[in-house]
């Protein structure tokens, strides 16, 4: 392998400490009690001893919250650090675990971890085995600080203020909220608390999408009958334009949701970078007047009649609907709907319907595990009134089929989920939809959105999906185009218990464990790189520099120590192709065990 060079971040989160085996002390710190000993077999005597102290200062952090997890602790353990900063989790089995620690003001962090959201090093602890020295530096959050500022330059007080940075999700990089605020008196925010990185900050008027759109012809005038140059401005242009009603209509003006440093699309947003436990401040900006629409009209059941509950969404049609301003109503007991002062753009109309029969709001009685009814519809809105919208309603699409074990295989099929992730950008809100397994084997899907999807399957333990087909073709890794309406229900998923197994030690060029970078493993097909692909998954290697594989599909792999900035953009085939060239290449049978070890060079 070549060798991997850092990024220019070594400990950036500031954890500090090395995992040492030692005996218990005498006199034990804090230490969490929940564990009741089991009526057949005594408690487990492993344990896990360290320290909190904040980075700023070296000073200890008393009552943060530890949390160790593993598979072999159901539900995990946690405990409050004492006066010292000191904690000790007891009474642990021998796992795999993750150390968590989190405190209000500070940066939640996972032990080991070097970077924002990066997983931490995992400990691997053996039957009574104690851990000490698993201390942590906790950085505080950083902060972003700044005024929000109307058309004339005035304070806006109680404006919401969110700051979002791009993070992957399920294997596509998306826009998500990552902290959030609202405008005092003066018009200044301060949101806290952040992970170090790019942020983007928007601010949403309280009056806005809530009817209390400010005339023309007053916001001309501005605050206290002063002169509004941006108003008047805004309002001269609409009317110049010979837009209908630019200079009389008292609804037709409103503050937009703002993206900084003062645009009103994303794309045009400026990132603001905010360095560990750094306060970026002087983020001022000024929301946009823009002239706004209603948008209001019918949602229709699939037969015609009037939808009798539900809501209606817009958001925008730019691909990232997590990362701009959605707005939304409800669906009236007559199929009615109105959203208002929404501002120029294009969006997608989605509307999630009550099924007939299941009653308004979902209540409980015969029809109320229906699955939803599902419509969209794309419009463009210009600043003019959209008052005859029309969606119809339609049953999602349905997937059905039988789950099928090897011969002789007895396994608990009511622990098998099936599922069928999306694999579009924007989909409807709410929880997907999930099929469970009866007793024969078979399962359904209902109410599945319009689109590009798989279809997953999680079995019980020591069992794993081997392959899905629809009608005797292999969609195991293949994208299934679904339609409203459409039922498919000749699928087969097929379990194996022959699971694979991929095991190694990293070690750096002193042969010393290497437990800081990351372990990847992804296809040597490059038409698998795509997101959520079974075969693209990493690892963290424990304390000694051993890692684990479990469940990979039989197939041709490369694997390789990376260092990423950045969690899931491996996802990226461009990722994917620059890291090729220094992988070990190797090949996996189905349920083969195989040792891979890695060297740094």
């Amino acid at each position: 392998m070549r060798a991997i060079a850092a990024l220019g971040l070594v400990a950036i989160l500031g954890v500090a400490g090395g995992a040492q085996q030692v005996a218990r002390p005498a006199q034990a710190p804090t230490r969490d009690t929940s564990a009741a000993p089991s009526k057949d077999a005594p408690p487990p005597t492993g344990s896990i001893i360290g320290r909190v102290v904040a980075a700023d200062s070296g000073r200890p952090i008393k009552r943060a919250r530890v949390s160790a997890n593993a598979a072999e602790l159901q539900g995990g353990r946690s405990v409050l650090t004492d006066d010292k900063g000191t904690f000790e989790l007891v009474e642990l089995p021998a796992g795999r675990y993750t150390v968590n620690v989190s405190k209000s003001g500070f940066v939640n962090l996972s032990y080991g971890q070097r970077r924002p959201f990066q997983p931490g090093t995992p400990l691997q602890i053996a039957d009574g085995q104690q851990m000490k020295g698993i201390d942590f530096s906790l950085p505080r959050g950083s902060v972003i600080t700044g005024t929000v500022l109307d058309e004339d330059g005035d304070a806006m007080p109680g404006v919401n203020v969110r700051v979002m940075r791009y993070q992957f999700q399920q294997g596509q990089r998306r826009l998500v909220p990552s902290g959030n605020g609202q405008t005092d008196d003066r018009g200044q925010y301060r949101i806290w608390g952040l992970m170090p990185g790019d942020y983007y900050v928007d601010a949403t008027a309280r009056n806005f999408n809530f009817g209390g759109g400010r005339g023309a012809a007053a916001l001309a005038a501005g605050r206290g009958g002063r002169g509004g140059p941006v108003a008047a401005a805004v309002a001269g242009a609409l009317a110049n334009a010979g837009t209908p009603g630019a200079g009389d209509d008292d609804e037709s003006l409103a503050y937009a949701p703002t993206y900084y440093p003062g645009v009103a699309a994303i794309d045009e947003a400026k990132a603001v970078t905010v360095g560990l436990s750094q306060e970026v401040v002087g983020i001022n900006f000024n929301v946009l007047l823009v002239r706004t629409a209603r948008v209001s009209g019918r949602v229709t059941n699939p037969d015609g009649s009037p939808a009798t509950g539900g809501n209606v969404n817009l958001a925008s049609d730019s691909g990232r609907a997590q990362a701009g301003s959605n707005f939304g109503g409800r669906i009236g007991g007559d199929g009615s709907f109105a959203i208002a002062n929404v501002p120029p753009g294009r969006y997608v109309v989605r509307a999630r319907g009550i099924p007939p029969g299941a009653g308004r709001g979902g209540n409980r009685g015969q029809g109320a595990e229906l699955p939803p009814l599902l419509g969209s519809l794309s419009i463009v809105v210009s600043g003019q009134d959209l008052d005859s919208v029309t969606i119809q309603l339609a049953n999602g699409a349905t997937l059905s089929g039988i789950i099928v074990f090897p011969p002789g295989a007895d396994p608990s099929q009511s622990r098998v989920n099936v599922t069928a992730p999306s694999l579009d950008p924007d989909v409807f809100g709410g929880p997907q939809p999930t099929g469970r397994v009866d007793k024969d084997g078979k399962f359904t899907i209902a109410g599945i959105a319009e689109g590009s999807h798989l279809i997953r399957a999680g079995g019980p333990g020591g069992w794993t999906m081997k392959s899905v087909s629809i009608g005797g073709r292999d969609v195991t890794d293949a994208p299934v185009a679904l339609r409203s309406g459409q039922a498919l229900s000749d699928v087969t998923i097929v379990f194996t218990d022959r699971v694979s197994e991929v095991t190694g030690t990293l070690a750096n060029a002193q042969n010393a464990p290497a437990p800081e970078y990351t372990v990847l493993v992804f296809p040597a097909d490059s038409s698998l790189w795509r997101p959520q692909a079974r075969q693209i998954q990493t690892t963290r290697p424990d304390q000694t520099g051993k890692f684990r594989f479990r469940a990979l599909p039989p197939g041709d792999y490369y694997v390789v120590a990376v260092d990423p900035a950045e969690p899931g953009e491996w996802f990226d085939p461009a990722y994917l192709e620059a890291h090729k060239t220094g992988a070990t290449r190797f090949t996996l049978g189905e349920g083969q065990t195989l040792t891979q070890d890695l060297r740094l060079r």
